[in-house]
């Protein structure tokens, strides 16, 4: 599964953080730092595996909870359709 922005999602940046506006939904996504490290990287598309190894690189975390923690910011910003995905 591979993971990108939406390309119709506005993104700013205010203090290292990222906050994000869906106008097709008109909802609103403020991203803490990790969030906002991801969004970044998503700047070109990757798959969780990707993701996960560079967050785990960044920040001191175990796998399963990098990839469980991951996997639910990822399932909130695909129900927000901040994220899309393709195969």
């Amino acid at each position: 599964m591979l993971l990108s922005r939406n390309p119709d999602v506005c993104a700013a940046e205010l203090d290292g953080e990222v906050c994000l506006f869906n106008p097709e939904s008109a909802e609103y996504l403020n991203l803490n730092p990790t969030g906002s490290f991801i969004w970044n990287m998503l700047e070109n598309p990757a798959v969780l595996q990707e993701i996960t190894g560079n967050l785990q690189e960044r920040y001191v975390v175990d796998e399963a909870t990098c990839r469980s923690e991951t996997e639910q910011f990822i399932d909130q910003a695909l129900q927000k359709g901040m994220l899309q995905v393709s195969q």
